[in-house]
């Protein structure tokens, strides 16, 4: 190992080196405090190896320096000292000594510490591999998470359904989450858009809001079955169809998950929703030029057997705008901890509630992105705007 030795005494600085160098260690040492301090910042040393009385600066004052510096590698640190009170030695352990030595010092003690040095440093080292192995996996596990929001958590939106625009925007936070988003187009003039968020973080929320997603296709197929042919299940009989299969999974998982279920009729120009406790879905009314915020009683999946859940229906115009949203839009922070809040979304889709969905959506992303100074947030910021064309 590379040693620094700092000793202003002449005869025991020699001594430490000799016995150091035959014993197979790289040795450089310097005679006071201040130029060992200079020889440490502009190398790397894995053991020191301090007098405690210098000239400049005593050992004590150099173990804070070193202490101090943020080195990827730990640096263990010897002071050999004259001094036997237990005060003076709690002294050079709180500046960051590891171990002492007493002057004059022993060759066989001196060796031991040592040794129980590079077996500190040792087991620092295989530490230190073992937690950016760590990281590695949890950077595999972000990357398996991103593969997932995207095949399976966030549909994809029709692109040619007359009388109807559709934008979708995410953006990934640092970590995985559980947001999700589909579409089911049932015929021309119709068509379904579930956008929800699971409680949690991480590879499990992510799995568990693909596995809701499952549950509505399932429930959504088995009910068309069910029915005369061109007929279709309501929203709230969706809703809880999926609520009773999948409410006891998420009690015994101590998880839940919010949801708005939406079904725009462009035939009678209304849009029937379930709310299962999600972010207030805005809507911009064109006429009038003013927002309103749709919401229902519902409690969130997840929570009680016995919910009922029951849709509300709201009348639609040309030129209207449906806004729905995660709480990472609203709840996303500045540098003083303010979040962007749902006051300003929805007073960004009042003023630009006529542009295009994709265009007002941009507006969306610029104006948080602005907001919290930052191109990544704590939490997925999920969007998804339709407007009535």
């Amino acid at each position: 190992m590379k040693v620094l030795i700092a000793e202003d005494e002449a005869m025991s600085r020699r001594l430490l080196q000799t016995y150091l160098e035959r014993w197979g260690h790289e040795v450089v040492a310097a005679p006071n405090g201040a130029e060992a301090w200079n020889l440490f910042a502009a190398g790397e040393f894995s053991i020191v190896i301090s007098d405690w009385i210098m000239p400049e600066m005593d050992g004590v004052e150099l173990i804070r320096r070193i202490r101090a510096c943020q080195r990827p590698a730990y640096v263990y640190a010897i002071l050999v000292t004259s001094k036997s009170q237990k005060e003076d030695i709690v002294e050079g352990m709180e500046a960051g000594a590891d171990d002492f030595v007493t002057k004059p010092f022993d060759r066989d003690e001196l060796r031991v510490r040592l040794r129980a040095g590079q077996r500190v440093i040792e087991l620092e080292t295989a530490l230190r591999a073992s937690l950016e192995e760590l990281a590695h996996a949890r950077q595999r596990e972000v990357e398996v998470g991103a593969k997932i929001q995207q095949t399976l958590l966030l549909g994809q939106p029709p692109r040619d359904l007359p009388g109807v625009q559709v934008a979708v925007l995410t953006i990934p936070s640092q970590q995985i989450d559980g947001d999700f988003c589909d579409f089911y187009r049932h015929n021309d003039r119709c068509l379904d858009v579930v956008v929800g968020d699971v409680m949690g973080k991480g590879v499990p929320a992510a799995l568990l809001g693909a596995a809701i997603k499952s549950y509505f296709l399932r429930a959504l197929s088995s009910l068309v079955a069910s029915l005369d042919r061109g007929e279709l299940p309501k929203p709230e009989e969706i809703v809880t169809v999926v609520h009773a299969d999948v409410t006891r999974h998420f009690i015994g998982l101590e998880s839940f998950a919010t949801l708005c279920y939406a079904r725009f009729d462009l035939e009678s120009r209304q849009v029937a929703f379930v709310d299962c406790g999600h972010t207030k879905t805005v809507h911009f009314q064109c006429r009038r030029g003013i927002c309103e915020t749709l919401r229902g009683e519902n409690i969130p999946l997840g929570f009680n057997e016995r919910e009922i859940y029951k849709q509300v229906v709201v009348p639609v115009e040309a030129g209207d705008m449906l806004f729905f949203y995660s709480d990472g839009v609203t709840e996303a922070k500045n540098e003083t901890d303010e979040f962007f809040g749902e006051d300003r979304l929805i007073e960004l889709i009042r003023t630009h509630g006529e542009l295009e969905p994709a265009t007002l959506i941009d507006k969306v992303r610029s104006a948080v992105v602005a907001f919290a100074r930052a191109e990544t947030f704590a939490d997925d910021v999920t969007c998804v705007a339709i407007k009535i064309a």
